[in-house]
């Protein structure tokens, strides 16, 4: 069997911690889920609505310094940046919601929000940049399967969003900005380079198969 890692901890464990983080990276789709509560509580018309809507989107979408960044920094650097911005993000916008901040101007709830799901960006980037270079024979297959997780995810919030956090949104920003951060500090020391494997191990296949299946059960 080819040897995939010098030391004690295998690719392997960076990958199932890289799921993790993708819950915490699914951040940026739970807009929807408390969008009409910053319209109600804060006052915010349709048209202010739409532009904290495009600061969503924005900071989701925005990944180009993290992607620089990673070719220089390690792993962990690089993820607690997106766990500091998650938590500064959506910690302004639970603050302004729950009125513990007031007459908080739009603008800085706009950048609280753009910075927030800007660190799904940086969340998805680490675990994607870091596993393609565990895997280097899989990287397609680590891409898909990380990228997979991500709407996965999402869709996990949404559920405990429903159901455990009894559609409650200021929980649920509650949650954004300090359950989330906790699971990526709890990941951090997991989500790391190893040594690749040198040659295309066969038996890798396999187990990315049983992955895949195992996702869809």
């Amino acid at each position: 069997m080819v040897q995939t890692k010098k030391g004690t901890r295998p690719p392997w464990v960076g990958l199932a911690a890289a799921v993790w983080v993708q819950l915490a990276a699914a951040n940026a789709y739970t807009f929807p889920l408390y969008s009409d509560t910053l319209k109600s509580v804060l006052g915010y018309d349709q048209q202010q609505l739409t532009l904290l809507g495009v600061a969503d989107d924005i900071g989701e979408n925005f990944g180009i310094i993290p992607g620089i960044l990673c070719t220089w920094l390690p792993p962990w650097l690089i993820l607690g940046a997106g766990t500091m911005l998650c938590f500064v993000g959506y910690g302004v916008v639970w603050l302004a919601v729950t009125k513990t901040v007031v007459s908080l101007p739009f603008w800085a709830l706009w950048l609280a929000l753009l910075l927030g799901s800007n660190s799904s960006a940086w969340l998805i980037t680490t675990v994607l940049v870091t596993n393609m270079k565990n895997f280097p024979h899989s990287r397609g297959t680590v891409s898909g399967l990380l990228k997979g997780y991500v709407g996965l995810c999402a869709a996990v919030l949404t559920q405990l969003f429903s159901g455990i956090l009894n559609k409650s949104p200021t929980d649920l920003l509650c949650l954004l900005s300090l359950g989330l951060p906790l699971i990526c500090l709890l990941m951090v020391y997991f989500v790391r380079p190893c040594t690749p494997a040198t040659e295309d191990d066969e038996s890798q296949h396999g187990h990315f198969l049983f992955t895949q299946i195992h996702r869809f059960k």
